[in-house]
């Protein structure tokens, strides 16, 4: 009897580490997704700042990234996403607006950067 109260320990061991290992996978491609969202979002600020007065486009900033809820928010010259209490931090060109989930137009006039 004592065999198999030991492998029912065992086993409940086993299933825990598999589900911690499970949950940590799962945050690093979260993770990984939002480094690539900010990621876009930041090239695309670049592209703005680097082509001729004129430029613009639009750009949809969704509500989530994938399955995963976030916030976003910028300074003049710093992309901030907010994910699980974390901030990831991306460097932009100077920019006038907010970033903000939605419909957005990015412009080059006379040389800046404006979002709406």
């Amino acid at each position: 009897m004592s065999f198999l109260a030991l492998g029912v320990v065992f086993a409940l061991v086993f299933l825990l580490m598999v589900k911690i290992l499970i949950n940590d996978q799962t945050e690093d491609r979260n993770v990984a997704e939002i480094r690539d969202f900010g990621y876009s979002i930041q090239r695309e600020l670049i592209l703005a700042a680097e082509v001729n007065p004129g430029y613009e486009r639009q750009m949809m900033i969704p509500d989530k990234v994938g399955l995963i809820d976030y916030a976003i928010n910028n300074t003049e010259s710093l992309l901030i996403i907010n994910y699980d209490n974390s901030d990831y931090t991306f460097p932009i060109p100077n920019i006038s607006g907010t970033v903000t989930k939605g419909l957005r137009t990015i412009k080059n006039v006379g040389g800046q950067v404006q979002i709406e």
